[in-house]
């Protein structure tokens, strides 16, 4: 078959699988549409370029190495398009079958090839794992492109390791007069989850589903104010404690996408009050990529904002506690006195994606939690702003805050 008979068969089969989920199983047009767009996709640039296959021809190893190898190296993205994309050759592969294009052996394997999409997200977390700088780079990929990269064995009963350096700059009394309630709404978190171990998460992200996500949020200190139709990562706090929780091993998501707890969970609880409270900081400022906090597709730079912690770890420490601090006008300074600039617009820009980025959307909600600063939000803000959380005016760290900040800088 020609390239162009190929695309015209393409064209052909994915408009009658969009009529078929619209008219005869009631999807709605932006997800049928959304479905089609995989398959094409899929069927143009990894079958017709690159295998010179027709839809009709595919089999499991085919889906395995475009979701597993070809996708990642030439498509980038990331791990959450892992679910949506098995989720749609699974309805076509099946539409097929049901009007005799497929036989039930071709759809049985490639059924079992989407069956696992742990096996896929792993393929990309190792993946975005290797180092580019490294001196066993090709050793490296090479090990990762015939797929014999070495799997992470996770130790469950192995205890945990804090920061002598934090550890040694605050006491379990700075804790308990800081008033923080991240501790104790973290370990309220644990025990809902493991109340519900098992719990089926999200298709598309493995994410904590909507009920869940309500009722979590009433549990909370605070609970945040959040729309009807909120889904996790809406929920500055569970979004938070969700991923601060994978970087701890609490739980995993195991090959069925459920929510399962692990051993670790009883070593955590046994932790006192300070080391928990140093755990879960470790985890979000250093063990979690700050990507992770924001919703899927947020773009931007995080790891570039990330990289750069410690020049805000350096301001919060030069300033006094409670003493009320404008949030542009100091990051200005920052940014001038850390690129040894007298230009001010030079200086400005040097830090502004601190002022339009992750750090301002969850970071700084996430250093309130855990007591270590206040601040609050200009008035009128866009409401572009308000949904990004962007648009901090003012902020004062605590006298907490100044103790891990001072240890932070000394790092």
């Amino acid at each position: 078959m020609t390239h162009r008979s190929l695309e015209k068969k393409t064209e052909k089969l994915t408009k009658q699988f969009y009529d078929h989920l619209t008219t005869e199983k009631g999807i709605s047009k932006e997800t049928a549409s959304a479905h089609a767009e995989q398959i094409s996709f899929f069927a143009f640039h990894y079958l017709t370029g690159y295998e010179g296959k027709s839809l009709l021809e595919v089999a499991g190893t085919d889906i395995e190495d475009y979701l597993g190898n070809w996708y990642i190296r030439k498509v980038g993205g990331g791990k959450s398009d892992v679910r949506p994309i098995l989720v749609a050759f699974k309805k076509f592969y099946k539409f097929l079958h049901e009007r005799g294009d497929v036989e039930e052996e071709q759809l049985d394997d490639i059924l079992s090839a989407c069956e696992d999409p742990q096996k896929y997200i792993r393929r990309f977390e190792t993946y975005f794992e290797l180092d580019p700088e490294s001196e066993t780079w090709e050793e490296d990929f090479e090990r990762w492109f015939m797929g014999q990269e070495e799997e992470i064995e996770v130790n469950y009963e192995q205890h945990y390791e804090v920061s002598e350096e934090i550890n040694e700059s605050f006491s379990e009394e700075d804790l308990k007069s800081s008033n923080t309630s991240v501790v104790r709404d973290f370990q309220t978190f644990l025990n809902y989850l493991s109340a519900n171990n098992g719990m089926k998460l999200t298709a598309a992200s493995s994410f904590i589903g909507r009920k869940h996500v309500f009722a979590l949020n009433e549990l909370m200190s605070s609970p945040e104010e959040l729309k009807s139709t909120a889904n996790q990562p809406d929920s500055r706090t569970i979004h938070l404690f969700y991923n601060v929780s994978i970087t701890l091993d609490l739980f995993v998501v195991s090959a069925k996408n459920t929510l399962v707890m692990t051993p670790r969970i009883d070593i955590f609880k046994t932790l006192s009050l300070k080391e928990q409270f140093m755990l879960l900081f470790d985890a979000m400022w250093n063990g979690t990529r700050w990507e992770k906090f924001l919703p899927p597709y947020s773009g931007g730079r995080p790891e570039y904002v990330q990289a750069r912690r410690w020049d805000m770890a350096f301001l919060f420490s030069e300033c006094e506690p409670e003493e009320t601090y404008l949030f542009k006008e100091q990051l200005k300074e920052a940014g001038m006195e850390l690129q040894n600039t007298e230009d001010e617009l030079e200086g400005y820009w040097a830090m502004t994606e601190f002022i339009l980025s992750v750090f301002a959307e969850r970071i700084m909600p996430a250093l309130k939690l855990f007591g270590l600063l206040d601040f609050g939000y200009e008035k009128d803000r866009d409401e572009y702003f308000v949904r990004h959380g962007w648009g901090i005016e003012w902020f004062s760290v605590t006298n907490l805050g100044k103790k891990i900040f001072e240890a932070l800088a000394q790092e």
